[in-house]
């Protein structure tokens, strides 16, 4: 599957929604702000396979499955579809390129209009494209009904009068109408019920083998993509963090947030109820401020720490998390000790109350006890709190627990199962060298 040349070629792929970016916030001097959905994004799908593209909600997934139809158009990057650049098609090549390439939303209510009826939404594309005579579209449409599990007599029917997965399969119709070679599938199945999730998966399934088809399959559930995908693409704030044969991402993960994310998939045996789960720390950051290096570092529980550091991960990841929250101001300085008992004038407590007002937050922000050498650092920092000095805080425990994850952005490698992260194939000794 993997020999020759791929259908589908996306090579450092960039979406990125501006704003602070109107004509008033120029006048105001205001500088555009990025809100990077798609940062940089590079992958192969070839004919005849299926790529999942996973990742949670808000990763840019879908983003990136819109932008590499031209649905929305790119910010930088380049996409090749049989080797032909898709930015750079226009006239008759755009529209040859609109027939060969498809997409099935995720929605199955908001993605059909209501004022039309069914049949009149699968034809609409054979009469967009102006495919053969009106008859012959009407006979497609037919077919294509049932083929995809509908009865040809429900083509005068509207939207609101089926089921979702009646809708998705009118959807699926819809796509297939012009024959294409590639569908993008966008979440097909998130908005159904299970036993219906199944049977929509197991039509897509025949009508690959049917049609020749090639997918691209975006989802957050991970049972989606290892029952249909060949290979799996694992995508994290903008960014493909892991891709690999779909048996060896779930068997064998080399990314730690693909095994994070597979460790949060429910068993369905009681064998495992005592088996320990590494749930993901803190928020997702936000795609207008992405931490430096790997995005991941800030959630991470496997982030490296300093040559020089022995500290075992949890207390890493605690005083990292400590550090996060003091970078973002996301610690309530007046509200600490009971009834917020200290006082702040000009915004620092007195130098009698300064112990105690660093034990009361050290217990409200840290919620372990640290070695003595760790704790040390950790009450310096929150020391220069009590005079409200956000950034000297923060430089304190920077310039002592600052990871080789947040100075060197990792990057996914050449071979079969390749992963971004410095912890792949023990290239943590390498870098620190």
């Amino acid at each position: 599957m993997s020999s020759g040349q791929p259908l589908v070629r996306v090579e450092e792929l960039q979406k990125y929604f501006w704003e602070q970016d109107s004509i008033l916030d120029r006048l105001l001097g205001a500088e555009p702000v990025p809100v990077r959905a798609v940062d940089g994004v590079s992958f192969d799908i070839y004919r005849g396979e299926t790529l999942g593209l996973v990742g949670e909600s808000g990763c840019g997934k879908s983003t990136a499955g819109e932008t590499l139809l031209r649905l929305q158009e790119p910010t930088d990057g380049h996409v090749e579809f049989d080797e032909h650049d898709v930015y750079e098609l226009a006239g008759s090549e755009l529209t040859e390129f609109r027939r060969d390439a498809q997409v099935v939303f995720q929605d199955p209510f908001s993605s059909l209009d209501p004022r039309m009826t069914i049949g009149e939404i699968v034809r609409q594309p054979l009469d967009v494209h102006n495919v053969d005579t009106v008859e012959k579209r009407r006979e497609r449409v037919r077919e294509l009904l049932e083929r995809v599990g509908l009865s040809a007599d429900q083509l005068d029917r509207y939207p609101h009068e089926f089921s979702g997965g009646q809708r998705q399969r009118i959807g699926i119709a819809r796509a297939l109408a012009l024959e294409p070679e590639f569908l993008v599938l966008d979440e097909p199945t998130s908005a159904l019920d299970v036993s219906v999730q199944a049977q929509v998966l197991n039509l897509l399934d025949e009508l690959q083998a049917e049609f020749d088809l090639t997918y691209l399959l975006i989802s957050h559930d991970l049972s989606v993509i290892r029952h249909i995908c060949d290979r799996v693409a694992v995508m994290y704030l903008g960014e493909i963090v892991e891709i690999g044969p779909v048996e060896a991402i779930f068997e064998e993960p080399k990314h730690p947030y693909t095994e994070a994310l597979l460790e949060s998939v429910p068993r369905a045996t009681t064998d495992e109820r005592e088996r320990d789960r590494e749930t993901i720390s803190g928020d997702v950051p936000s795609p207008r401020d992405p931490p430096s290096g790997c995005r991941f570092r800030t959630r991470c529980p496997k982030v490296i720490p300093p040559d020089d550091v022995e500290i075992d991960q949890e207390e890493y990841r605690a005083i990292m998390d400590l550090r996060e929250r003091i970078e973002r101001r996301d610690i309530s300085l007046e509200s600490v000790g009971e009834d917020g008992g200290f006082e702040f004038v000009d915004g620092a407590v007195s130098e009698t109350d300064l112990p105690a007002f660093v034990t009361a937050l050290k217990t409200r922000v840290i919620d372990r006890t640290l070695a003595p050498e760790h704790d040390e650092v950790v009450e310096e920092a929150l020391a220069e709190l009590a005079s409200s000095n956000w950034e000297r805080a923060a430089d304190v425990l920077s310039s002592r627990y600052e990871s080789v994850c947040e100075r060197r952005r990792p990057e996914l490698g050449e071979e079969s199962h390749p992963a971004a992260c410095h912890l792949h194939d023990d290239a943590e000794e390498s870098i620190r060298r």
